[in-house]
Protein backbone atom coordinates (compact mmCIF):
# COMPACT_ATOMS: atom_id res chain seq x y z
CA UNK A 1 0.00 0.00 0.00
CA UNK A 2 1.29 3.51 -0.67
CA UNK A 3 2.78 5.66 2.09
CA UNK A 4 -0.34 7.77 2.62
CA UNK A 5 -1.46 9.10 5.96
CA UNK A 6 -4.10 6.93 7.57
CA UNK A 7 -7.36 8.83 7.87
CA UNK A 8 -11.03 7.91 7.82
CA UNK A 9 -12.74 7.69 4.42
CA UNK A 10 -13.67 11.04 2.94
CA UNK A 11 -17.38 10.64 3.59
CA UNK A 12 -18.97 13.68 2.03
CA UNK A 13 -21.77 13.63 4.59
CA UNK A 14 -19.43 14.32 7.48
CA UNK A 15 -17.72 17.33 5.91
CA UNK A 16 -20.09 18.74 3.33
CA UNK A 17 -22.37 21.56 4.42
CA UNK A 18 -24.90 20.50 1.75
CA UNK A 19 -25.77 17.29 3.60
CA UNK A 20 -29.47 17.34 4.25
CA UNK A 21 -31.12 16.47 7.55
CA UNK A 22 -34.14 15.13 5.67
CA UNK A 23 -32.18 12.22 4.17
CA UNK A 24 -33.20 9.15 6.17
CA UNK A 25 -30.47 7.31 8.09
CA UNK A 26 -31.99 4.03 6.96
CA UNK A 27 -34.76 3.60 4.43
CA UNK A 28 -37.35 0.88 4.94
CA UNK A 29 -36.07 -2.37 3.46
CA UNK A 30 -39.46 -3.15 1.90
CA UNK A 31 -39.59 -0.14 -0.42
CA UNK A 32 -38.31 0.03 -3.96
CA UNK A 33 -36.01 3.03 -4.35
CA UNK A 34 -34.51 3.42 -7.80
CA UNK A 35 -31.60 5.86 -8.05
CA UNK A 36 -29.34 7.04 -10.82
CA UNK A 37 -25.85 6.46 -9.42
CA UNK A 38 -24.59 9.26 -11.64
CA UNK A 39 -26.49 11.64 -9.35
CA UNK A 40 -24.09 10.65 -6.53
CA UNK A 41 -20.80 11.00 -8.40
CA UNK A 42 -18.76 13.53 -6.43
CA UNK A 43 -15.07 13.84 -7.31
CA UNK A 44 -12.69 15.99 -5.29
CA UNK A 45 -9.22 17.16 -6.29
CA UNK A 46 -8.22 16.88 -2.61
CA UNK A 47 -9.01 13.24 -1.80
CA UNK A 48 -11.01 10.18 -2.79
CA UNK A 49 -14.66 10.58 -1.82
CA UNK A 50 -17.12 8.03 -0.51
CA UNK A 51 -20.85 8.72 -0.75
CA UNK A 52 -23.45 6.55 1.00
CA UNK A 53 -26.27 5.89 -1.49
CA UNK A 54 -28.37 3.34 0.42
CA UNK A 55 -28.37 1.83 3.86
CA UNK A 56 -30.62 -0.74 5.49
CA UNK A 57 -30.17 -2.75 8.67
CA UNK A 58 -28.58 -5.51 6.55
CA UNK A 59 -26.38 -3.71 4.01
CA UNK A 60 -25.08 -0.45 2.62
CA UNK A 61 -24.21 0.74 -0.86
CA UNK A 62 -21.43 3.32 -1.20
CA UNK A 63 -19.97 5.03 -4.24
CA UNK A 64 -16.22 5.73 -4.28
CA UNK A 65 -15.05 8.49 -6.66
CA UNK A 66 -11.28 8.56 -7.09
CA UNK A 67 -9.36 10.97 -9.30
CA UNK A 68 -6.20 9.84 -11.16
CA UNK A 69 -3.23 9.33 -8.83
CA UNK A 70 -5.47 9.31 -5.74
CA UNK A 71 -6.12 6.46 -3.34
CA UNK A 72 -8.53 5.73 -0.56
CA UNK A 73 -7.27 5.90 2.98
CA UNK A 74 -6.32 2.56 4.51
CA UNK A 75 -9.62 0.69 4.91
CA UNK A 76 -10.11 -1.82 7.71
CA UNK A 77 -13.55 -3.10 8.66
CA UNK A 78 -13.59 -5.74 11.38
CA UNK A 79 -17.25 -6.74 10.90
CA UNK A 80 -18.10 -5.88 7.30
CA UNK A 81 -17.83 -8.13 4.28
CA UNK A 82 -17.51 -5.78 1.28
CA UNK A 83 -17.94 -6.33 -2.44
CA UNK A 84 -16.30 -3.73 -4.67
CA UNK A 85 -17.35 -3.42 -8.32
CA UNK A 86 -15.59 -1.09 -10.75
CA UNK A 87 -18.14 0.75 -12.91
CA UNK A 88 -15.79 3.25 -14.54
CA UNK A 89 -12.03 3.53 -14.87
CA UNK A 90 -9.29 1.06 -13.91
CA UNK A 91 -8.41 0.25 -10.32
CA UNK A 92 -5.78 -1.38 -8.15
CA UNK A 93 -6.99 -2.99 -4.95
CA UNK A 94 -4.15 -3.31 -2.49
CA UNK A 95 -4.16 -5.74 0.45
CA UNK A 96 -1.59 -7.41 2.67
CA UNK A 97 -1.87 -10.38 0.31
CA UNK A 98 -0.95 -8.38 -2.79
CA UNK A 99 -2.54 -6.27 -5.50
CA UNK A 100 -5.42 -6.96 -7.88
CA UNK A 101 -6.19 -4.80 -10.91
CA UNK A 102 -9.79 -4.54 -12.02
CA UNK A 103 -11.30 -3.02 -15.14
CA UNK A 104 -14.96 -1.95 -15.49
CA UNK A 105 -17.39 -4.66 -14.38
CA UNK A 106 -14.65 -6.41 -12.41
CA UNK A 107 -15.58 -7.22 -8.83
CA UNK A 108 -13.75 -8.17 -5.64
CA UNK A 109 -14.94 -9.58 -2.31
CA UNK A 110 -13.05 -8.49 0.82
CA UNK A 111 -13.55 -10.53 3.98
CA UNK A 112 -14.03 -8.88 7.38
CA UNK A 113 -10.80 -7.73 9.00
CA UNK A 114 -8.76 -7.49 5.79
CA UNK A 115 -6.76 -4.25 5.56
CA UNK A 116 -7.10 -2.86 2.05
CA UNK A 117 -7.29 0.23 -0.13
CA UNK A 118 -8.11 1.34 -3.67
CA UNK A 119 -5.54 3.10 -5.88
CA UNK A 120 -6.26 4.90 -9.13
CA UNK A 121 -3.00 4.69 -11.07
CA UNK A 122 -4.74 5.29 -14.40
CA UNK A 123 -5.13 8.63 -16.19
CA UNK A 124 -8.95 8.48 -15.97
CA UNK A 125 -11.31 8.97 -13.01
CA UNK A 126 -12.34 5.81 -11.16
CA UNK A 127 -15.84 4.98 -9.87
CA UNK A 128 -16.32 1.96 -7.61
CA UNK A 129 -19.54 0.67 -6.05
CA UNK A 130 -19.05 -0.87 -2.60
CA UNK A 131 -21.72 -3.04 -0.98
CA UNK A 132 -21.08 -3.90 2.66
CA UNK A 133 -22.83 -6.14 5.13
CA UNK A 134 -23.53 -5.39 7.86
CA UNK A 135 -23.46 -1.65 7.21
CA UNK A 136 -21.40 0.89 9.09
CA UNK A 137 -23.13 3.76 10.91
CA UNK A 138 -22.64 6.31 8.09
CA UNK A 139 -25.91 8.03 7.09
CA UNK A 140 -27.17 8.25 3.53
CA UNK A 141 -25.88 11.16 1.47
CA UNK A 142 -28.14 13.38 -0.59
CA UNK A 143 -27.57 13.20 -4.36
CA UNK A 144 -25.26 15.83 -5.85
CA UNK A 145 -27.61 16.17 -8.83
CA UNK A 146 -31.03 14.87 -9.75
CA UNK A 147 -30.81 13.81 -13.36
CA UNK A 148 -32.61 10.49 -12.99
CA UNK A 149 -31.53 9.58 -16.51
CA UNK A 150 -31.06 5.89 -15.70
CA UNK A 151 -34.58 5.51 -14.31
CA UNK A 152 -37.38 4.77 -16.75
CA UNK A 153 -41.02 5.12 -15.80
CA UNK A 154 -43.65 4.47 -18.40
CA UNK A 155 -47.04 5.40 -16.90
CA UNK A 156 -48.94 4.33 -20.02
CA UNK A 157 -47.41 0.84 -19.85
CA UNK A 158 -49.20 -1.67 -17.62
CA UNK A 159 -47.30 -3.02 -14.64
CA UNK A 160 -45.91 -6.30 -15.99
CA UNK A 161 -45.05 -7.65 -12.55
CA UNK A 162 -48.60 -6.96 -11.30
CA UNK A 163 -50.08 -8.75 -14.35
CA UNK A 164 -47.74 -11.69 -13.76
CA UNK A 165 -48.67 -11.89 -10.05
CA UNK A 166 -52.36 -11.64 -10.90
CA UNK A 167 -52.01 -14.54 -13.34
CA UNK A 168 -50.05 -16.67 -10.86
CA UNK A 169 -52.12 -15.91 -7.76
CA UNK A 170 -55.47 -15.54 -9.51
CA UNK A 171 -56.40 -11.97 -8.63
CA UNK A 172 -60.08 -11.31 -8.96
CA UNK A 173 -61.01 -14.94 -8.14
Amino acid sequence: MSERAERPPSDRTSTDATASADVPASAPASTVRPVDLRDYVDFSQDAATCVRVFTTPELALDLWCIEPQQATPVLHHEQQRITYTVVGGRSWFVTDEGEVGLDPMGSLLVAPGVVHGIDNRAPDPLIVVAVSSPPTDAPESPPVEDLGEAIRREPDRPNVLRRFADRIFGAGD
